[in-house]
């Protein structure tokens, strides 16, 4: 990369997508281009830029994942509350154009599911309990997060979801036997961590060919970015 690539926020005026501008701003790796939400899709020059990071909602983001594949434009879905048959509709897309999509974009997160999925494993018999608490405006329940850490452990989990205040993100991981319980847990202080984690992911998917990406393949094998 030689040059600022030039970066689309779709959903810039909700809580996340305004903290991806922000830091993209003081990033030398990135040139803003004008923010975008779905009433100026019409006027914004989509071949003028190098990638996409959409903070939308899921109907938007189809639009934005068919405007990028006929755009050819490499592309950041932080959305979640995906159908089936919309997630059917971004892997089809992924033969087209890279797409890197992760519910949480937290090097935290990834680790948690790391240390989750191991301890699980190894506490085979000790039942299992997700913990999640998010802002009372966030929509889907249980959260994308949770659903991804869930999906690592192997086996059946219940997931209890709170939406309360302005919590930027909370979650456990309980694992309890008869004697004992272990807890493994995950506080994000501030969006700026998902907004940094889909600026690093954008710098990556840009070079990259056709595919489905996630944080495993951000961080590589050994886990480091």
């Amino acid at each position: 990369m030689n040059h600022p690539l030039k970066l689309g926020v779709v959903g810039s005026l909700g809580r996340m997508g305004r903290r991806v501008c922000a830091l993209a701003r003081e990033n030398p790796r990135f040139s803003l281009a004008a923010p975008i939400e779905r009433k100026n899709f019409g006027q914004t020059n989509w071949p003028g830029l190098d990638v996409l990071i959409d903070f939308s909602i899921p109907k938007t983001s189809l639009t934005v994942l068919k405007i990028a594949v006929a755009e050819k434009i490499p592309l950041v879905i932080g959305v979640t509350g995906f159908s089936n048959s919309q997630m059917s509709q971004i892997k089809a897309a992924s033969r087209k154009i890279p797409i890197f999509l992760s519910p949480n974009f937290s090097p935290g997160i990834f680790w948690m599911e790391r240390l989750a999925q191991e301890a699980a494993g190894a506490l085979s018999n000790y039942d299992l309990s997700i913990l999640e608490t998010h802002h009372k405006a966030k929509k889907d329940a249980p959260s994308g997060t949770a659903k991804a850490l869930a999906s690592v452990l192997g086996r059946k989990v219940e997931i209890l979801s709170s939406r309360v205040g302005d919590v930027v993100g909370e979650h456990t991981l309980v694992l309890a036997g008869s004697f004992e319980r272990l807890e493994i847990k995950h506080l994000a202080h501030s969006r700026d961590v998902f907004a940094k984690g889909a600026l690093d992911a954008a710098a990556w998917i840009y070079s990259q060919r056709p595919g489905l990406y996630g944080m495993e393949d951000l961080f590589g094998k050994n886990g480091k970015n």
